[in-house]
């Protein structure tokens, strides 16, 4: 491995691959050498020679091939006689192509702010993928020249996918992609928990939670819990969501759920509520969780953090926002009527705490969100690229986790808290994950954050 290096196609219909002569050295590669070339999906046959220019060429029967753009600064591997070229990032991006000038316009703040040393950034859609060939159709954008290029490209070293891939596509890229296709798969509420559970250092953080399997168990979580939180295994947006508290002073229970922006309430005996909840859920897979104190002047708070993979592929935060339900309401998502807004105005307002106290609590909730995400990518064997972690506080300030987006995580909440900065942050950790898990050793930047 070594640094960028410039390559360009050369006419000729021959298969060299002219490197210099430091290249060869540090790469311990004899020229005349034959040697199979790698850039993304795509491979060819060449020999190897050397030269005393700064540059490297390539022929242009060979790049043709590969599907390599006219010139372009790269990196180079030499895995046991492949000779990687890259790093080629990926970003599926859209369903359609006709959409991709819009995301093309996010992205062009994201790399004129924070340009690619080396390597080529491509975003595709669906509609662009030929799985037949291993390549697709998108917008190259080269550093070199810091423009976008319409072009046929092979599959990348690595892909950060913003939507579901059907099964064909899916097994094409498994095979083909070098390094990963991250957050590929999903994992259920009840799966994340079972994985983050068997950490002894995340179990505190862990609410109590059970499947549940009928009406009748509700008295035994409620003699256990106090209260209970029921929601679906596979749900999102707090969609579905019920919440048993017991009446003061009664044997009764509220049963509350929140429909259509509306707050829903019925004051139930526990067996008549063992029979609604039966009848609500039916044989719908459903957890039972024991209800947290986390309601601050009669309204849920909780907290999304952003965690992404930096370029040396390790986990960091790259901020969070607070959502706030709306009064009386027993979620806090924003298409349940709630607000988003500075998370660290809502952690100062709810616990009085000084500028010092805030910024140690913000670390303390980052290193366990990071801690989560380490451990459930180590059990389930999945490569994650990032997640939004939802944290709750509860009265006395300790951290609970509440659920690991990882399928599509909605970044848009930092704008709805105003926080713009926190946004076009985060459009950066997404590149930044892809350096880190592209195969090829990224330069160390620190964060200006």
């Amino acid at each position: 491995m070594h640094g960028a290096i410039h390559i360009q196609k050369e006419n000729g219909e021959g298969r060299d691959f002219h490197l210099p002569h430091h290249i060869l050295q540090q790469l311990s590669i004899q020229e005349e050498t034959p040697m199979i070339v790698e850039f993304g999906s795509k491979a060819a046959a060449v020999t190897i020679k050397g030269t005393k220019e700064r540059h490297a060429r390539l022929c242009t029967r060979t790049a043709d091939e590969l599907l390599f753009p006219d010139q372009g600064s790269f990196q180079l591997r030499n895995d046991e006689g492949h000779l990687r070229i890259g790093p080629h990032l990926g970003i599926l991006a859209a369903g359609r192509e006709k959409y991709l000038p819009g995301k093309r316009k996010r992205f062009n703040r994201v790399l004129q702010n924070d340009p690619l040393q080396s390597g080529i950034l491509t975003i595709f859609s669906l509609d662009g993928i030929q799985s037949r060939h291993t390549q697709l159709s998108g917008y190259m954008y080269n550093p070199l020249d810091e423009s976008w290029e319409k072009r046929l490209l092979p599959y990348p070293d690595v892909v950060y996918k913003r939507m579901s891939l059907k099964k064909e596509l899916k097994l094409s890229f498994e095979r083909h992609v070098n390094g990963a296709v991250f957050n590929q798969a999903v994992y259920s509420k009840w799966q994340v928990y079972q994985y983050l559970k068997k950490d002894p250092s995340l179990l505190p953080h862990l609410p109590p939670t059970a499947l549940f399997t009928g009406g009748s168990e509700a008295v035994d979580w409620m003699n256990q819990w106090g209260s209970l939180f029921l929601k679906p295994v596979k749900g999102s947006f707090g969609r579905k969501t019920i919440q048993v508290s017991p009446s003061a002073g009664s044997r009764t229970w509220h049963v509350r759920t929140r429909e259509d922006g509306t707050n829903m309430e019925k004051c139930l005996t526990p067996e008549e509520a063992a029979i609604h909840l039966n009848k609500s859920i039916g044989r719908k897979p459903y957890l039972a969780q024991k209800c947290l104190d986390i309601a601050f002047n009669h309204q849920v708070i909780d907290y999304r953090i952003y965690l992404h993979k930096d370029r040396q592929a390790e986990w960091k935060a790259a901020g969070w926002v607070a959502k706030t339900g709306a009064p009386q309401s027993i979620i806090s998502n924003l298409a349940g009527g709630g607000l988003a807004s500075s998370a660290e105005d809502v952690v100062r307002s709810c616990f009085s705490l000084s500028k010092e106290e805030v910024d140690h609590l913000r670390e303390e909730v980052f290193s366990v969100c990071c801690r989560a995400a380490e451990r459930l990518e180590q059990e389930s064997g999945t490569v994650f690229g990032y997640f939004g972690v939802d944290i709750a506080l509860d009265q006395k300030r300790k951290i609970w986790l509440i659920e690991m987006n990882h399928r599509y995580v909605d970044d848009r909440l930092p704008l709805y808290a105003g926080e713009n900065e926190l946004y076009w942050h985060i459009q950066k950790s997404y590149v930044d994950a892809l350096k880190g898990m592209c195969g090829f050793p990224q330069e160390h930047i620190p964060d200006p954050r």
